[in-house]
């Protein structure tokens, strides 16, 4: 897993639990678990880029985005495949050099391209059989934190990331 230089992810189902809620407004709310934010603060700290691949628009998206510094966002693909191949002219990286994490049909696609292919624990059956690595956690329950530990572990990175914290 030398070659990962950019983790792209889906948003329902993987930063979040999969659930949309809407206010009487009409307003979407979405939650987002701190402890996925936090890694995907230690992964870029390590160098790899962080971009996402969704199918839907949030301006609460937007939100959380801005609040970690990820700059690479795609809001209402329609053809991820297509998206991805944005992305990674977009970037200069080859999917051959990414991860995706997905989990539903709509992600096997881009997934198929990518160097390493994850999703959460509770994505539906077909994806988790295709992918490369499975978390032992759900979609917006830290299934992020989870596979940010995995990729930087395998790549030799998880110490030196962690020094700043370990005194």
């Amino acid at each position: 897993m030398n070659r990962v230089k950019c983790l792209v992810l889906d948003v329902d189902g993987v930063l979040t639990d999969s659930r949309i809620y809407f206010t009487d407004d009409g307003r979407e709310i979405k939650a987002f678990n701190s402890k996925d934010g936090h890694g995907l603060k230690l992964i870029m700290r390590a160098g790899i880029q962080v971009a996402i691949i969704t199918g839907r628009y949030s301006k609460a998206l937007e939100y959380r985005v801005k609040d970690l510094g990820i700059e690479h966002v795609i809001q209402g693909s329609k053809d991820k495949t297509a998206s991805l191949s944005e992305l990674s002219q977009r970037l200069g990286i080859d999917p051959g050099e990414m991860a995706y994490m997905g989990d539903d049909v709509v992600d096997l696609p881009a997934m198929k391209l990518c160097a390493v292919s994850i999703a959460p624990a509770d994505a539906v059956e077909m994806v988790r059989r295709k992918a490369d690595i499975v978390t032992d956690l759900p979609g917006g329950q830290g299934a992020v934190r989870e596979a940010v530990e995995i990729i930087l572990k395998r790549m030799n990175l998880f110490d030196v990331v962690m020094e700043r914290y370990v005194v």
